[in-house]
């Protein structure tokens, strides 16, 4: 019994020293450690309007479970699906929307006391859009492959911790598939880039004395998409920008309860994100 407290203890210091890098709307280059499994409920509203998004008779409402599962030290992979209260319809009602498969690859780890740095590659695919109306949109002029659009996204995450203070940076490259439900000459496929910042600081506990102490994190994320192609929907802008501030709370060092508020630049609607996650060890 005894060393199995001396166990427990270090491995909740090493998971405390984390969770300022648990970001709310962007990954981090740790991975889940082998054999863990993660469970993930996220509920988003969009509050679409009749200026921004025509058409709309309310705010998109969309809940997407998920699970992650760690393979190996190096290797993880999630999936999740989504269901949505398409708000482009005149007799709104959730359904399925959709559903994403991700897995991560752990390229380079190394650590100090307080100190580490990660870098990961990620694969993303995904499939989202009524099966009678390909690419249903919440956001009608731009893309997000996270909960509107289908396609494959590859890329690299770089997370550095110091202290109390871990800023992430991802890159990836993807490939948009704009399939319309009418088959319309602005049915274009794009190249895109999809570029982040983001940076979580941990403010309690001041000194850790328990597992069951509640860790507080506050986050401020910076999120771009650019599409590369020449030839693009014509609808589209070229460029979009994201700021995403936040808090998490981190309850007996295996819950997550986070809130989120995506602020969008020109006129795009504006996003509330709940998300509560439980690990099983």
């Amino acid at each position: 019994m005894k060393y199995f407290k001396i166990i427990f203890l270090l491995f909740f210091i090493v998971n405390s020293s984390l969770s300022q890098e648990l970001y709310i709307n962007t990954e981090p280059a740790s991975l889940i450690p082998k054999g863990t499994k993660v469970v993930r409920v996220n509920h988003h509203t969009i509050f679409l309007n009749d200026i921004n998004e025509p058409g709309s008779f309310s705010s998109a409402k969309l809940l997407i479970p998920s699970i992650s599962y760690g393979i190996s030290k190096n290797i993880m992979v999630s999936a999740s699906l989504q269901l949505s209260n398409n708000p482009f319809d005149q007799d709104p009602n959730f359904g399925f929307n959709g559903f994403k498969l991700y897995s991560k690859q752990r390229l380079i780890s190394t650590d100090k006391k307080k100190y580490h740095t990660r870098v990961s590659s990620f694969i993303k695919y995904s499939n989202h859009g009524k099966w009678n109306q390909p690419n249903y949109k919440f956001i009608n002029n731009n893309y997000d492959l996270d909960f509107q659009d289908s396609g494959v996204e590859v890329g690299l995450i770089a997370t550095q911790l110091v202290n109390k203070l871990a800023v992430s940076v991802t890159s990836g490259f993807g490939l948009i598939s704009n399939k319309t439900s009418d088959g319309t000459y602005d049915d274009k496929n794009f190249n895109s880039l999809h570029n982040s910042i983001s940076a979580g600081y941990l403010l309690f506990p001041r000194k850790y004395k328990s597992y069951k102490q509640t860790n507080f994190n506050i986050y401020l994320e910076y999120l771009t998409s650019s599409i590369l192609s020449k030839n693009y929907p014509s609808r589209y802008n070229k460029f979009m920008s994201t700021f995403a501030p936040g808090i998490q709370f981190i309850i007996m060092s295996r819950s997550r309860l986070d809130f989120g508020y995506k602020i969008r630049g020109n006129n795009y609607p504006n996003e509330f994100l709940v998300k509560l996650t439980y690990i099983i060890y």
